[in-house]
């Protein structure tokens, strides 16, 4: 009897082993399964590309530039522009990872029992948080909102980029035409200091006059070299715009006059502005948040099944409910906090409209009183003229001192140069109003060109 006793323990023994062992291995084998399941859909990774050395730099046009093809190349190869198309490309996959939902979480457990007689115990759970689906509507609100935001500060920044290159296009250009008229001068006092050397060895004129040529020629000098550096201070300030390289060479166009009637002007809306449509996405976004805030009063609620049986072979299937109940303060603070930042959000946006209104009278009043100065230059630049051109006859037949002539030419020069720093102003501000009004710079400076075709036919090319 004992030896019989002893024989049933040790074939229990054996079989016990091998269900054991047969289990084991399914469970193996299952998970290995299950991890090369995973791994194949997942993702690999991808190394960064180089980034210690200087990024390639874009060729330039080997043709002239206009105001328009400035404006279109610096869209493409902009280094900021370049920077935030990469950021509204990853708003646009923030947008995207918002609206996944949570995943399900699947639980499982296996018991062997090591007792004859019983069975194998196993457990299985999926659970799910429905709380993603209550609190849809405002995350969705919120996310659209986010994402119309990061789209619209991108378009207005381009709006700014296409501002800022052609107000730049026109200063570079007219700093080089400030700068051949001082030279010219300079030449033309150079050339009036070497005749007179010999006049004042002879006893022609008197030491006096050569002094005063001297000075004025080193005052010209100055003023070459002040308007040099400035222009090589713009042309460099265009060049980053336009993501060229700090020697590349540009043949700039004559700049043609921006066309911007009263009518688009009165027609335009300022509400319109990426930027002010900007700050209303954020309004929608704030108050999204200050609604999701007030949903998180209530719990969250998640769903589960369960699937499960003991060592008796007793089967069982369950439903469970988890709630996740707010902090102790209801979630006063978070509602607190998305409503203040609601009513931020809505005073910048007046704000911002209140600014706009007194950035444009502003400049309808620079405007207006660039156009009186430039039209009395105009008006009183042909009578100076005419003035110059009698008083160097008058000088040739001996009837006129040297130094008048001297005078008037420097004045005539003085107001030249006015009458094109004014132009500059002008043509400067005319490009800064579009923006300003809410209609696309870009969009202005094609119409311009065809508009203004006819006389750019034949360009009279401008290397700087």
């Amino acid at each position: 009897m004992f030896f019989e006793s002893k024989s049933a323990a040790r074939n229990g023994a054996k079989w016990l082993s091998r269900h054991t062992f047969r289990w084991l291995a399914a469970a193996r084998a299952g998970t290995l399964l299950i991890m090369l399941a995973a791994v194949a859909g997942c993702a690999q990774y991808q190394p960064l590309p180089e980034t210690a050395r200087l990024p390639a730099t874009p060729a330039p046009p080997k043709q002239v530039w206009t105001l328009e093809s400035a404006t279109q190349f610096a869209f493409k190869h902009n280094p900021q522009l370049i920077e935030s198309n990469t950021q509204l490309t990853l708003a646009r996959q923030q947008a995207g990872l918002a609206n996944v939902p949570p995943p399900m979480s699947l639980g499982f457990s296996l018991d062997h029992p090591w007792q004859q007689g019983l069975f194998n115990a196993f457990s299985l759970s999926v659970s799910q948080d429905l709380s993603y689906w209550l609190k849809q509507a405002p995350r969705k609100q919120a996310t659209q909102a986010r994402l119309r935001q990061a789209i619209l500060n991108h378009r207005w920044q381009a709006w700014q980029l296409a501002a800022a290159v052609q107000q730049q296009y026109v200063t570079v250009w007219y700093q080089q035409k400030q700068l051949r008229l001082l030279q010219a001068q300079i030449q033309w006092v150079d050339q009036r200091i070497t005749a007179n050397a010999a006049a004042e060895q002879a006893g022609l004129i008197t030491a006096d006059t050569q002094a005063l040529l001297l000075t004025n020629a080193a005052q010209w000098q100055q003023m070459a070299h002040a308007a040099n550096l400035q222009r090589i201070k713009n042309l460099t300030q265009l060049r980053q715009l336009l993501g060229l390289p700090a020697d590349a060479a540009l043949h700039l166009t004559k700049p043609p006059q921006p066309v911007l009637s009263t009518r688009i002007i009165n027609t335009s809306s300022i509400a319109q502005r990426p930027d002010v449509l900007a700050l209303k996405a954020a309004i929608d976004e704030q108050d999204a948040q200050y609604r999701q805030a007030l949903i998180d009063q209530f719990p969250s609620i998640s769903l589960g099944l369960t699937r499960a049986q003991d060592t008796s072979k007793v089967q069982t299937m369950g439903v469970g409910i988890n709630l996740v109940l707010p902090s102790f303060d209801g979630n006063r603070h978070a509602i607190s906090v998305a409503k203040t930042s609601r009513k931020l959000a809505a005073e910048q946006y007046q704000h911002r409209l209140v600014q706009i209104r007194s950035d444009f009278a502003a400049l309808r009043q620079k405007q207006a009183e660039l156009q009186r100065a430039g039209r009395q230059i105009e008006a009183n630049l042909p009578a100076l003229r005419q003035r110059l051109n009698e008083a160097e006859q008058a000088m040739a037949q001996g009837l006129v001192n040297a130094n008048t002539v001297d005078t008037l030419r420097q004045t005539v020069v003085n107001k030249r140069l006015a009458l094109l720093q004014n132009n500059a102003a002008r043509q400067r501000a005319g490009y800064a109003l579009p923006a300003l009004v809410g209609i696309d710079p870009a969009v202005l400076s094609s119409l311009t060109s065809s508009s203004n075709a006819a006389a750019n036919q034949s360009p009279t090319p401008t290397e700087h």
